[in-house]
């Protein structure tokens, strides 16, 4: 794993085609707002997941920390759900040196702000040394949709924080699971031995992904992105895995985007985004209200 979080393709779901498949029952394209292809599973579940705190459902066995935290048969506290925070952002503050771990679109994408860089490596390492050496833990009965967890990422078999956003009663899949990362904004189908609860010391520092739309900005020819995949690819290329800094919108009384509109400029250049994209006739400018 790359500890210091900066290099995250190998977090990328296996399952990337455009970042979403549209062959899914639960994954069917739909138009949001105007703000272009996201699809349903992406767009209340994965971002909910994130943007949204909401306790797990039955994270019983995810405790409060005590003097048998490292036990891995200590007795779970009932009465105290799990959540994992989202990362607060302050509006019109330029957040330098983001880094743009995942995207789907222009209008859901997902960045990781570098003040929490350290403490988030130091968790990273925290989370790996201790299910690396406490196999057992895993032996839990079914995990529930919203649940908070740590997952084995297939392509790397190191532990990452995550969310269920659907479970095989959903899927039709027995023992699969969709998880969200909730520090990369990725998802995967994962099988229910890869999951493990996850202990209350692991919740504290908020989920890193951040998602995010570019402000006053949406397809210039149609109402989706699917409409303008040479949006999508230039997005890309600009973007993904770079260094960004990132200038947050205040969030209106009639804007109903669950996601946060931001302006961006690369680190390196200070090359404006949205202007590049819109001289290149590939977005146009809205208000964020649309």
């Amino acid at each position: 794993m790359d500890s210091n979080r900066r290099s995250v393709r190998h977090l990328e779901s296996e399952n990337d085609s455009s970042r979403t498949p549209t062959n899914d029952l639960f994954r069917a394209s739909t138009v949001d707002s105007g703000r272009g292809t996201m699809p349903t599973s992406e767009r209340t579940s994965a971002v909910d997941s994130i943007t949204t705190n909401g306790a797990s459902s039955s994270l019983s066995r995810d405790t409060p920390l005590n003097q048998e935290d490292d036990d891995i048969n200590e007795n779970f506290d009932q009465n105290k759900p799990i959540r994992i925070r989202r990362t607060p952002v302050l509006s019109m503050k330029c957040y330098e040196q983001a880094f743009v771990s995942h995207i789907d679109h222009p209008s859901a994408f997902f960045l990781q702000l570098a003040h929490f860089e350290e403490r988030y490596r130091d968790l990273q390492k925290q989370i790996n040394e201790y299910y690396s050496n406490n196999p057992k833990i895993n032996a839990s009965s079914s995990w529930k949709y919203g649940d908070y967890c740590i997952v084995k990422y297939t392509k790397d078999n190191q532990f990452y924080r995550a969310r269920i956003i659907a479970v095989p009663q959903m899927t039709n899949i027995a023992n699969k699971y969709d998880v969200v990362y909730l520090d990369y904004g990725n998802w995967e189908k994962v099988d229910s031995i890869n999951i493990y609860p996850i202990r209350r010391k692991f919740t504290f520092l908020p989920a890193q992904a951040v998602p995010c739309s570019l402000a006053k900005a949406l397809p210039y020819n149609g109402t989706v992105w699917s409409d303008q995949p040479r949006a999508i690819e230039l997005f890309e290329e600009l973007v993904f895995e770079k260094f960004v800094d990132a200038t947050f919108y205040p969030k209106s009384s009639r804007d109903y985007w669950p996601l946060s509109f931001v302006d961006l400029r690369l680190s390196s250049t200070k090359l404006n985004i949205h202007e590049y994209m819109k001289n290149e006739g590939l977005i146009r400018e809205v208000s964020n209200e649309k």
